[in-house]
């Protein structure tokens, strides 16, 4: 069946039924439909999608001609074939002007009229063909042209500096609608919680849908150009199209608008968005500071269920971030790991976590520290197994993603539960993770005992081995004395405990097994290159 639909129009009854008949069984078309006239006929093209028109010139009320220039004005995708009895030029002029795909004298052959609707059918595919295409093309360029646009924001966010020429230069290449000097705003949107349950491309698709409807909120008033960062933010450049507007009132429309944004967000995607804008500055010049003051707003900030609007102009001064301390506590979860405690660091995962979760430190900053922490220790481990990552943790599960990837305490968590089971999957049989389990029990002793004089005696009658054994096969095992790692560990919980406490030289001293506070003091400076009250200092500082 070729998939075109034909209408035949004539006036006269018996030629348009003949015509008909003898195309219904000749050509295998979708549909013939018949008109006796030139009003019949735009009734029918506008009720049916008509592909190919076969028309009389000369007919009563609406000529052919007509017809053809009613077709033409409508701009419709249809071709018409006319039919004249009459070899004037006038009419083939006028053919010629209304686009007609081809002309014939009457009476007309069948085969012959047969084969010029045939040669049309080829002439319409080509076209649409052709139309598809361009289409396509169309769409391939607006999309590569959009990426573009948001390439060359991104990197001015960052910082990447351009003469105000070349800056204007690639604007008018991009049809970015904004100018060197124009009065524009930072505007920051976060997508929160409830978006973040959905797997990465449905993420895509709302960040898809929330810039569209940002776009469509703010177009009356602002020209808008996004883009989104590699904190997984959408950023967006904005300035009024009323340029002679003062800071004030652009402040002012900006305020109503976002709300109705928010409320859009909430209706049509079920989710909600938080909206940090910043002061209005002259573009480019203050661009990238003014997106660091955003970004590091955020970063402060949990993700929760609730939306923000945020105003970088009414900002109170920020007060300093405390130090996480569960995640550098000694052992860390490194030394764990390396001595196969893997129950410890399940909970030691837990009660970083717990921290992590409490008192506000559920924020962009803490969630980097721990992932960053989390990936180095994990990473170490692998390696020093001989594996890489991709032989032991699996996509989406690779330490090496974007630490933006979790949004929440709950995502990196179960990251970090994901990755450590792995792990212990993978390299805890036969490997270098998994000591004798003498090498547990010392570390254990050690930890429980610090306090006191910890001596290779009391660990080898803790252990039931002979010093001397102990001691080589500890070295073997480990690749490290035991008196180093004595030493070593001392000093790692004396600097976290100068770091967290508030406890006094001597009494942190005492409690890792010093008496003699100067002789401890020596060991640290020996260790650390400052002495235990200037690096306390230098960490009050930070």
């Amino acid at each position: 069946m070729i998939m075109i639909r034909l209408l035949l129009v004539d006036d006269e009854p018996v030629i348009l039924e003949d015509l008909a008949l003898f195309i219904n069984k000749t050509a295998d078309f979708e549909h013939v439909y018949t008109a006796a006239s030139g009003q019949e006929a735009v009734e029918l093209i506008e009720q049916f999608p008509i592909d190919i028109v076969v028309t009389d010139i000369r007919m009563p009320g609406m000529s052919g001609l007509e017809f053809c220039e009613y077709v033409k004005q409508k701009q419709m995708d249809i071709e018409c074939i006319l039919l004249s009895g009459y070899a004037e030029f006038e009419y083939a002029q006028q053919a010629l002007k209304t686009n007609a795909a081809a002309y014939l004298l009457k009476p007309v052959k069948k085969d012959e009229l047969l084969q010029t609707i045939l040669q049309t059918v080829e002439v319409l595919k080509q076209k649409r063909e052709a139309a598809v295409s361009n289409k396509k093309a169309h769409e391939t360029l607006r999309s590569h042209l959009v990426h573009l646009q948001a390439s060359l924001l991104l990197d001015l966010l960052k910082g990447k500096k351009l003469t105000p020429e070349k800056l204007t230069e690639e604007m008018e290449r991009l049809n970015i609608p904004f100018a060197v000097g124009d009065w524009a705003a930072i505007m920051l949107l976060r997508i929160e919680n409830r978006f973040l349950e959905y797997d990465e491309r449905s993420i895509s698709l709302f960040e898809f849908a929330v810039v569209n409807i940002t776009e469509e909120v703010l177009n009356d008033h602002f020209e808008v150009w996004a883009c989104k960062d590699d904190s997984q933010y959408l950023a967006f450049l904005i300035k009024m199209k009323n340029s002679d507007l003062t800071d004030a009132p652009r402040k002012k429309v900006l305020e109503q608008l976002i709300p109705q944004l928010q409320h859009y967000i909430t209706i049509y995607l079920q989710g909600k968005i938080s909206v940090i804008v910043s002061d209005f500055e002259a573009f480019p010049v203050c661009l990238a500071e003014l997106y660091q003051k955003a970004l590091l707003l955020f970063r402060r900030l949990p993700g929760s269920e609730q939306e923000l609007f945020l105003r970088l102009w009414d900002q109170p001064p920020q007060t300093p971030l405390r130090p996480l301390q569960r995640l550098h506590e000694p052992p860390t979860i490194l030394q764990l790991i390396e001595t196969g405690r893997w129950q410890d660091a399940h909970e030691r995962l837990d009660y970083i976590f717990e921290e992590l979760s409490s008192n506000g430190m559920d924020t962009g900053e803490y969630l980097s520290e721990v992932f960053f922490a989390l990936s180095n220790a994990y990473t170490y481990v692998i390696h020093m197994n001989g594996l890489q990552m991709a032989d032991v943790v699996e996509e989406p599960y690779m330490t090496g993603n974007n630490v933006a990837t979790f949004r929440t305490v709950k995502q990196l968590h179960g990251w970090a539960m994901q990755v450590l089971e792995r792990i212990k999957e993978r390299v805890a049989d036969g490997s270098k993770v998994t000591r004798g389990s003498f090498v547990l029990q010392i570390h254990q002793y050690i930890e429980r005992h610090l306090s006191e004089d910890v001596t290779l005696q009391a660990i080898s009658e803790h252990v039931h081995l002979h010093p001397a054994y102990l001691s080589v096969t500890y070295k073997q095992e480990t690749g490290e004395n035991l008196s180093e790692y004595i030493y070593r560990y001392r000093m790692e919980k004396a600097a976290y405990l100068l770091r967290n406490s508030k406890a006094k030289i001597y009494e942190i001293a005492a409690q890792l097994g010093y008496q003699y506070t100067p002789y401890f003091t020596k060991l640290f400076k020996s260790y650390y290159d400052v002495s235990p009250q200037e690096y306390r200092g230098m960490s009050n500082r930070e």
